[in-house]
């Protein structure tokens, strides 16, 4: 919670960071009876749960969209290109404390086949309906496979 008490008590500040944009609002309790200090308790934990549902929003789209450019990268977050032997897309996430790690062999089940079940399983641990589209657009050029 993200709800915070300043000047021993007298008043109350509500801070997220949105998309890397601090948010923040303040609330004065100075003056107020009981019940009023209450009404805006709950109007700054209300506030609070939007920014929070905000917040869990954007990042949750940021990871759907971020791509990263090591060698290894395939352009989708969580999946990347190996070699052993022949190639694989392995899959590397962690979703609650758990880590999921699977090979895709792309000798074994073909480049759009391995593609398409590792972008699925990276989807199914995240917990999505269904692999965004815009990984299926990002599928790496493999080089060396017959």
């Amino acid at each position: 919670m993200a709800v915070y008490e300043l000047n021993n008590g007298q008043l109350l500040r509500v801070a997220r960071s949105i998309n890397g944009k601090l948010e923040q609002r303040y609330f004065s309790l100075i003056g107020l009876n009981k019940s009023k200090q209450a009404a805006v308790r709950r109007d700054a934990k209300a506030l609070d749960k939007a920014w929070a549902e905000a917040q869990e929003k954007a990042r949750s789209q940021r990871v759907r969209e971020a791509s990263t450019d090591r060698k290894h990268s395939t352009g989708v977050r969580g999946i990347n290109l190996v070699r052993r032997p022949s190639p694989a897309f392995r899959v590397q996430v962690q979703t609650n404390g758990k880590s999921h790690v699977r090979e895709f062999s792309v000798k074994r089940l073909g480049a759009e086949k391995a593609w398409r079940q590792a972008t699925k399983f990276l989807a199914e641990c995240r917990g999505y309906k269904a692999a965004p589209k815009a990984w299926n657009d990002r599928m790496p050029k493999i080089r060396g496979v017959k």
